[in-house]
């Protein structure tokens, strides 16, 4: 018989669904890192979910507004999400998506259409599928000029613009790309040390963002060349950089690309990057 319990305490949640889940730790790097920030920075409207069989996990899921319900499991939950949909349709919760592993997020979209009567946003082309790569060893490409640094305080008005021109490219939903957004998200990676640029010859051309997991690993995202600058390989060579500094850390490393930009794709294959799965990200109207 499948049970839904609902945490208050992020502390329980941990011990009890996120930590579970840590194995495997890099398909449910975001559930597990989100699950981890949780823990000291907690807020009233987050909502925690995991969803149990005769007692044993078989799904989790975070929800903490305004971003999509994100699912997690270790292989077997698929069966959970319709009495996961179910609970929340009795609280009266609405949600604007669901993101997880396109076997979860696809199942819990078909129920909570069905159960809560919204539908799929159509209209929604941001990365539908989302593929997940880990790597293990770095393939740098060669003769890229320049080097990598970390991003510096003073250069937040270039951080912003940047980072609203990879929401704009990225096709992100819209609450992602306003500004004000877009700004917190700068504030919170430059205080966390998370930017990385790479520099030539004194000027930055490129940008990435590091995301540490629960201490554990790191998730690189962000991933962004001006227009005017691309066609160097400056991305590649940062992204190679990054992943290499994080494994000499002794930490896993990786980072989720388009499925439907084959671009992004074969370059992160060519310096190392393996594909995990595949993850649906879905809008609902």
């Amino acid at each position: 018989m499948l049970t839904v319990r609902e945490y208050d305490d992020s502390e329980r949640f941990w011990r009890e669904v996120a930590e579970p889940l840590n194995q495997p730790a890099v398909p449910n790097n975001v559930f597990v890192g989100v699950a981890n920030r949780m823990r000291s920075a907690s807020s009233p409207d987050h909502l925690r979910f995991g969803v149990f069989d005769e007692g044993r996990l078989v799904l989790g899921a975070l929800h903490t507004p305004p971003f999509r319900l994100n699912l997690a499991d270790s292989g077997s939950g698929e069966s959970a999400t319709e009495a996961l949909a179910r609970h929340l349709a009795d609280r009266k919760v609405r949600l604007p998506g669901v993101v997880g592993h396109v076997r979860l997020a696809e199942r819990f979209a078909d129920a909570w259409c069905e159960i809560a009567g919204q539908r799929r946003n159509e209209a929604n082309v941001h990365g539908r599928r989302q593929n997940l790569y880990q790597i293990e060893r770095v393939t740098p490409p060669n003769g890229i000029a320049g080097r990598m640094r970390p991003a510096q305080a003073q250069e937040r008005e270039l951080l912003v613009r940047w980072e609203q021109g990879f929401a704009q490219d990225a096709g992100l939903g819209q609450n992602e790309r306003d500004p004000a957004f877009v700004a917190r998200v700068v504030d919170e990676t430059l205080a966390q040390n998370g930017f990385a640029l790479w520099e030539v010859e004194g000027a930055p051309v490129s940008t990435a963002r590091l995301r540490r997991v629960a201490s554990i690993g790191a998730r690189i995202s962000g991933v962004y060349t001006p227009s005017a600058l691309r066609g160097h390989s400056y991305a590649s060579a940062l992204t190679a950089a990054l992943s290499q500094k994080v494994l000499d850390e002794g930490l896993w490393c990786c980072l989720f690309a388009d499925a439907a930009n084959p671009l992004t794709n074969r370059i992160y294959q060519s310096i190392g990057y393996v594909k995990l799965a595949t993850f649906a990200d879905i809008l609902f109207e």
